[in-house]
């Protein structure tokens, strides 16, 4: 009894023991393995040739031991055959999911996301499946104990690293789903900002308002609520609340402000604002303004402006905001307000500011006296407006304080900021001069007071003055030549305005659209990845070859046009499984490749590639139209290149003209006269 009870222990010993051999030649052929065949790219494929050969060899390794009469010796080398198999099978396996799951899959953009703890973990258990399916089925050996004793150990290393793994499977589950990505802006538990990190184990996110970085476990972020204000599109959708009084009509509120936003800058005017009665509250009747603006960069100057707005239309049709008027002590406001205007807008203060003007400087006062008596003082907040192109004559305006800004509506439907009147500024004069509509969009920049000359008493002053009537012809024809330059560089600026918000919304239906495209099941990538013509890689290579037409069309290949297409390949999230440095090689070689004879062909041929793939040809034009103008509006040249890219894809080469706010740098102007 008591030798039977010494050798349950000797044999657990030696079960260990025999194991502790084995793993050690395990490690020994593994470390061997890797030395030998070094680089990534052949591990995989020798180490499938070595599978191969030790399955022919263990098949053959019985009967050539019996042809040369050393059955006993064959069966040991049999046995180690098998081991080394098995062995040889779970390196494979390892190899496998290294390249196409932890580098692939899993990985951004060629930088490996998942812990190398998580990595080290699959090897060792792969290698120890492997030993124990050694010992159990080809030595015979019993490995309950064995299974038993790493039962125990997996379990302490759990619970130790409980915190971690919980991290670690919460950071798969959210890639997996991708509730989010990097540059994405998202409100996480009632935290605001932009997705700055994902790692296995906690997401940050940087307020780019106040600069601060919160970081949050993503254990925390997988049971939370998140607001992701960039999907499905980067167009952001905010509200406001506010509370106006009972004797408010709710329809002419709702009208006003609507009015107000028509010449809006910052909020978007299609979609349109919409308007909710949330209910009635102690203080009044509670109306929401939901609005949409593009992206996170204008979100305060859209709700200033939707401020402003409110603050305009309540003014202007004498409508109150609820206030509690008996703790505060208020009067109407209005009224007060009213009176700030008047004194601002005083006979002897517009009397100075025409003084200023160079026209009126020689006029005697009893000839000015006349046009300052017939001035009425009107102030307005941005971004509401003292007259619309079409209106008829009204008069001519002088700027008090603030700044006034003109727009002209061209043929395509730009709004051009064509000047920008401070004080001691004229305008409308023009239309009043012609007796003709309004040309221009007349727009409060900031808070603006103005005087108001009414058109029956500029016309009787030009009337008595004929020398002002002529001086001011003089002026406008030459202001009028000298906008000409103006107008195209304005001009210009919109067509660039348009095209990179053309490039914004193609990155992003390229974004919404890549993943769905390129989605499978990991076998079909890697099945994709062994017979050597991976969809990402043709793709790719599309694309890349499609920029490089349309920049070599433009002249020299610059880092300006290398930065976009990486800027594009990261920012809109595109072939995230790809490196970005392998598809800028790409461009590179097929740009050089365009200067040799037939180069142009092949880049074509090259293009072509993605016409088997579900909206292939839609993703290559995004990025062509993308690289196109990257230091301008795109040239004849690389229209013409477009359109041959287009042609071969069967296309359309059109870039669609939506709407872009107004750009490029107004032209100042104080004192001036204006039409």
């Amino acid at each position: 009894m008591p030798g039977k009870m010494m050798d349950a222990p000797s044999q657990i010993i030696q079960i260990f023991g025999f194991f502790a051999i084995l793993a050690s030649a395990v490690l020994i052929l593994v470390r061997l393995m890797q030395l030998y065949i070094g680089g990534k790219a052949h591990r995989l494929r020798i180490g499938l040739e070595f599978l191969a050969f030790l399955t022919v060899a263990y098949l053959f390794a019985a009967p050539a031991a019996q042809l040369v009469g050393i059955e006993e010796a064959g069966r040991d080398i049999e046995s180690a055959m098998a081991f080394v198999w098995w062995v040889c099978l779970a390196f494979v396996i390892n190899t496998v999911l290294r390249r196409f799951v932890w580098e692939g899959v899993l990985s951004d953009h060629g930088v490996r996301r998942v812990p190398k703890l998580v990595t080290d973990g699959v090897a060792v258990a792969l290698y120890a499946l492997a030993i124990m399916i050694v010992m159990h089925f080809v030595y015979e050996e019993p490995i309950g104990a064995v299974l038993a004793t790493s039962g125990a150990a997996a379990l302490v290393v759990g619970l130790s690293a409980q915190s971690t793994i919980k991290e670690v499977f919460s950071g798969i589950a959210l890639n997996a789903t991708q509730a989010l990505r990097l540059g994405d802006f998202v409100e996480i538990d009632g935290v605001y900002g932009q997705v700055f990190e994902i790692n296995w184990r906690s997401i940050s996110l940087k307020n780019p308002h106040t600069d601060s970085l919160y970081i949050f476990p993503n254990s925390v972020v997988a049971e939370r609520t998140i607001l992701n204000f960039s999907e499905p599109t980067g167009r952001f959708k905010y509200f406001l609340h506010f509370v106006v009084e009972l004797s408010a009509p709710p329809e002419l509120v709702i009208r006003a402000i609507a009015e107000e936003l028509e010449n809006s800058r910052y909020v978007r005017r299609d979609p349109k604002p919409d308007f909710n009665m949330m209910g009635f509250t102690e203080r009044g009747l509670e109306i929401r303004i939901r609005f949409f603006f593009d992206g996170d960069d204008p979100w305060w100057d859209a709700q200033n402006e939707v401020c402003m707005a409110i603050w305009s239309a309540m003014r202007k049709h004498n409508l109150r905001i609820s206030i509690n008027r008996r703790w505060m002590d208020s009067r109407d406001e209005w009224v007060e307000l009213a009176g700030n205007v008047e004194t601002a807008a005083s006979a002897e203060r517009i009397t100075q500011s025409l003084r200023v003007n160079p026209l009126f400087s020689e006029l005697a006062d009893a000839d000015l006296a006349a046009l300052v008596g017939g001035a009425r003082s009107q102030a307005l907040n941005p971004p509401a407006c003292f007259y619309n192109p079409g209106d008829p004559p009204n008069g001519l305006y002088l700027v008090i304080e603030g700044r006034v800004g003109l727009y002209e509506r061209d043929e395509d439907g730009a709004e051009l900021k064509v000047e920008s009147c401070g004080p001691g500024a004229l305008f409308g004069i023009g239309s009043q001069l012609d007796s003709t509509p309004r040309r221009y969009l007349a727009q409060a920049e900031q808070y603006a007071i103005v005087a108001h000359f009414d058109e029956g008493v500029v016309s009787a002053f030009l009337k008595d003055n004929p020398e002002i009537d002529a001086a001011l012809r003089t002026h406008l024809e030459k202001r009028d030549a000298s906008r000409g330059d103006e107008r195209a560089r304005e001009k210009e600026a919109w067509r660039r305005a348009i095209h990179q918000g053309e490039k914004a919304r193609l990155s992003e239906e390229i974004r919404r659209g890549v993943d769905k495209m390129l989605s499978k099941p990991i076998f079909h990538h890697l099945f994709d990845h062994l017979v050597s013509r991976t969809r990402h890689e043709d793709l790719l290579t599309a694309m890349m070859a499609g920029a490089a037409m349309v920049c070599a069309a433009r002249g020299e290949i610059d880092d300006a046009e290398r930065s976009y297409l990486r800027q594009a390949l990261a920012e809109a999230d595109l072939l995230r499984h790809v490196d970005i440095d392998h598809g800028v090689t790409l461009f590179d070689g097929l740009a050089k490749g365009l200067d040799s004879e037939g180069g142009r062909e092949r880049a074509l041929s090259a293009v072509e590639k993605c016409r088997t793939l579900k909206g292939g040809e839609q993703i290559v034009m995004a990025i062509c139209h993308g690289v196109s103008g990257v230091h301008a509006a795109p040239t004849a040249q690389e229209q013409r290149a477009l359109a041959a890219i287009a042609a071969r894809l069967g296309v359309s080469a059109d870039l669609s003209t939506a709407s872009a706010p107004s750009a490029g740098a107004p032209h100042e102007q104080t004192g001036g006269v204006t039409s």
